[in-house]
């Protein structure tokens, strides 16, 4: 009975945060988006039919428990704007109809609400539960290109850092020569994959890595963060951008290079002995240094017909404006914040900038825009 009666005190601890949660988002959205809206009243309910709903006559946006027990959070979330959406319609747009009309994709609009998301579904159970019905690449040509960056990677899942040299560049020029042939950015859909670091705190070797993918594999990457409905806390999360193909292989790399640098650490760690903590970070940060120098050496040597270049950067200045208009319908007031300085252990870090450089292929990469990608 005890156990029960603590249980109950959790639950019910958990369905206030809860509350105050689903009221922040609910004014983040209206600042981030612009839309000036009264805040109503919210509620939670245990239905599992109904996840969310809109009652103008009261002002209530109820929200459902079982969809923020059984769903990620960016879920709720877009069940919440699918709901502020219908509030748009009522106090803004003053409109008596309450279905999913001209009117109400308007107020979806206006909110960046997901595709998905825009339909009645939303409301109830048979809603798409995902904010992408795939993150697979939806081209032949795509799909073969994250094929061969698999098999890759795998061929690089030994500790031997030539071997993981060979896999990241080839990688590299894989998506590169498949960027020199896409088709007309209006074509092929773009996609935002969130990975959840499962960290309050962004380290700074993350933040490292999200420069290289950046730089290299024709995403765009904003750090940001999800709260975590179980937990009670805001976890941070990576964000990446582009087209389907990129974005997936960007995460194989991304995983790929957190895997390896746990890898090299633990073979290496025993040479400082002392260093704790910082010394493990500053090895980190000396490998992605390394292999960022590494991979802008390579990409000067490169050398490809002036017309080639043209056409690449005409391709990629193309891309990079449809991007950015993808980007701001999820971060529509998107900035940039200064970097932070970093404590480093000499010796560890100069030890694995050599090490970085080891992890990067001798081949150079094939020609890319002026500032080294499709992004800034």
């Amino acid at each position: 009975m005890t156990k029960r009666i603590r249980d109950d005190q959790v639950d019910q601890q958990l369905r206030a945060a809860w509350l105050a949660q689903i009221q922040a988002e609910f004014e983040d959205i209206c600042f981030q988006y612009r839309v000036d809206l009264q805040p109503p009243v919210f509620e939670l309910t245990d239905s599992s039919t109904r996840l969310g709903s809109w009652d103008h006559r009261y002002r209530i946006i109820a929200v459902s428990t079982h969809l923020i027990r059984s769903h990620p959070w960016n879920i709720t979330l877009q069940v919440l704007k699918h709901e502020m959406a219908h509030q748009v319609c009522s106090d803004i747009f003053t409109a008596s109809d309450e279905g999913h009309g001209p009117l109400f994709k308007k107020a979806s609009a206006l909110l960046g609400l997901a595709g998905p998301f825009c339909r009645a579904r939303a409301d109830s159970a048979d809603f798409p539960g995902t904010l992408e019905p795939s993150t697979s690449p939806v081209t032949e040509e795509g799909r073969r290109i994250l094929s061969k960056v698999e098999k890759l990677l795998a061929l690089a899942g030994s500790d031997n850092e030539h071997e993981a040299a060979l896999a990241m560049q080839r990688a590299g020029e894989l998506l590169r020569r498949h960027n020199l042939d896409l088709s007309p950015p209006g074509d092929t859909a773009f996609l935002n994959l969130s990975l959840n670091t499962g960290r309050q705190r962004m380290p700074g070797y993350l933040r490292g890595i999200c420069a290289l993918l950046q730089e290299y594999f024709f995403v765009q990457v904003v750090c940001a963060s999800i709260y975590d409905p179980a937990k009670d806390v805001r976890l941070r999360t990576i964000e990446l951008f582009g087209r389907r193909e990129n974005v997936v292989v960007a995460e194989h790399c991304y995983h790929f290079l957190t895997g390896k640098l746990a890898s090299l650490w633990q073979r290496n760690r025993h040479r400082f002995p002392r260093g704790g903590q910082r010394a493990r970070n500053s090895y980190f940060h000396g490998v992605i240094v390394g292999c960022r120098e590494k991979l802008a050496l390579g990409r000067q040597e490169c050398s490809a017909p002036a017309v080639k270049r043209k056409h690449v950067r005409e391709l990629i200045l193309a891309e990079d404006i449809g991007l950015q208009k993808f980007v701001a319908i999820h971060f529509p007031r998107l900035r940039k914040g200064s970097a932070r300085r970093i404590r480093l252990h000499a010796d560890a870090y100069r030890d694995a900038v050599a090490a970085g450089k080891t992890l990067v292929l001798h081949r150079a990469m094939e020609e890319s825009s002026a500032n080294g990608g499709l992004l800034e």
